[in-house]
């Protein structure tokens, strides 16, 4: 994967890394200011409903966020790309999209609820189902508005609305369950808190010249053409995980669920930083990959590289330190998830390279066999789960091992074929040799940890990242001039 190639334009990938920066920090920031209110709420409402309703939860918006995909209709990227390259006609792109999505909905929520019935899903997840559907209806108009925001490469709108939810949620649920409330209250907040957060982002597009909103026959069938292929892809990406609550449910124990529930919450805001990366990066790339082929392999590469240095450090704290962040939702009821935790510290590791491998993948019109590489994914779930689920409830009384074990195979393969996938280019000596002084950081990391063992784990913690963090600099894997560049990418100017 390795060869030769031409630099690209200073000035041309300086200014599009620094756009994807930009847009990245907004909403890095945003990340960091509403952490500790969406950490807050889920402590709350783990501690408060307990390992078995909150594992009920974790079935019921994994069932529905598959249900939903149909109701989008791979739309989420394709309504990014089309506006990012028509805005003008962005209220029309908008507009219809969410009559598609209206028109859809019905059909999908009961096609949902009579398979989870012939699964012979009980009354009372039924009713969680729901209201977890119905959140997620107002849910899906505030994501499309949020494409926009990324379409139109104004990353502040969606980082403010991402803030204003957060805290709109926090002051209402939390409160309620403090105040006794159970699981069908919760839900119902979380219902109120979506609902007002969607209208919310329906008033926030006029300011930036999205209007009117109308609906077209033509570009309804644009995007559901356009949206197909990506429906493909997230469909097969859903499914792993859909096929893991599955066999979850059916060979572990309640308490196992809810275990694995609070692992893969943490695991979520872990990776919001790479999240934040491809959301800001695909509209770019989409624009760089018709216009400009090499700054658009210089982009791909400066968000391969960003990611390789934050995915490191992440995924050790989870190996090396489960205990601070299972310990927030109880050490007790919840003291087994560190196992899962550490398991999965090598997907957090991995899907670190993977989605900005992915997001590359789209944007240069790859995603069918991106596609095809998650559904051997798939498979690998399908056969391992029913295997390793039994076997790990019998021998540690937590069968959600078996699918983190699962996860973390899956993601193996997918970071190999991603490379291989890749256009040539992108993968060059530079990123390698980052890569080789990322991994001795953490090696550094590691004996760190290890020598300050006897310490209390937040200190430890905090002192081995700065090992980390001093061996990057050492090893000149970060230097004055990457910072330089950066402060100039941020700023908009150009130079090297």
């Amino acid at each position: 994967m390795t060869e030769p190639h031409a630099e690209p334009a200073p000035s041309a990938t300086v200014a599009a890394q620094g756009l994807v920066l930009r847009n990245v920090g907004f909403l890095f920031v945003a990340q960091l200011a509403v952490t500790p209110l969406s950490v807050l709420v889920n402590v709350v409402a783990a501690r408060s409903l307990g390992p078995d309703d909150f594992g009920q939860i974790y079935l019921a918006t994994t069932f529905s966020g598959f249900a939903f995909l149909f109701v989008e209709w791979g739309q989420g990227a394709t309504l990014t790309a089309m506006i990012a390259r028509d805005r003008a006609h962005a209220g029309a792109i908008l507009g219809s999209s969410l009559a598609w999505r209206a028109a859809a909905l019905p059909v999908v929520a009961l096609v949902l609820f009579a398979g989870c019935r012939l699964l012979a899903y009980d009354r009372a997840f039924l009713q969680v189902l729901a209201l977890v559907m119905l959140a997620s209806a107002f849910g899906t108009v505030s994501l499309a508005c949020v494409d926009v925001f990324r379409g139109l490469e104004r990353s502040d709108f969606s980082a403010r609305a991402y803030v204003a939810w957060q805290f709109l949620t926090a002051m209402v649920v939390v409160p309620t369950l403090l105040l006794g409330g159970r699981l069908h209250a919760y839900l119902l907040a979380q219902v109120a808190c979506a609902a007002v957060g969607a209208l919310a982002l329906l008033r926030c597009l006029p300011p930036i010249g999205v209007r009117p909103l109308a609906a077209r026959r033509s570009a309804v069938r644009a995007l559901a053409t356009a949206g197909s292929s990506f429906l493909v892809f997230n469909i097969v990406i859903a499914l792993q995980t859909n096929v893991d609550a599955v066999f979850l449910s059916r060979l572990a124990t309640p308490d196992a669920i809810g275990w694995n529930a609070v692992a893969r919450k943490l695991v979520g805001v872990l990776i919001f930083p790479a999240s934040a990366m491809i959301g800001a990066l695909y509209p770019t790339l989409c624009r760089l990959h018709g216009t400009d082929p090499l700054a658009f392999a210089g982009t791909a590469r400066a968000a391969l590289r960003a990611t390789l240095i934050g995915a490191v450090p992440i995924a050790l704290g989870c190996a090396l330190y489960p205990g601070i962040g299972i310990g927030l939702f109880g050490p007790i009821a919840y003291g087994p998830a560190q196992d899962n935790l550490r398991v999965l510290a090598i997907f957090v590791l991995l899907v670190y390279a993977s989605m900005p491998i992915g997001s590359t993948l789209a944007a240069a019109g790859r995603q069918r066999s991106w596609a095809l590489v998650q559904l051997a994914c798939v498979i690998v779930s399908a056969v391992a789960d029913p295997l390793l689920i039994p076997w790990f409830q019998r021998s540690v009384g937590n069968g959600g091992l078996g699918v983190c074990v699962s996860t973390a195979a899956s993601e193996v393969l997918m970071v190999a074929a991603g490379i291989w996938l890749l256009p040539r280019g992108i993968i060059d000596r530079s990123l390698v040799r980052t890569l080789a002084l990322v991994l001795a950081a953490g090696l550094a990391m590691v004996a760190a940890s290890v020598v300050l063992a006897r310490l209390n784990p937040y200190a430890a913690a905090a002192l081995a990242l700065g090992a980390y963090g001093a061996t990057l600099w050492a090893t000149g894997a970060v230097d004055r001039r990457q910072i330089a560049t950066l402060r100039a990418m941020l700023a908009g100017r150009g130079g090297a």
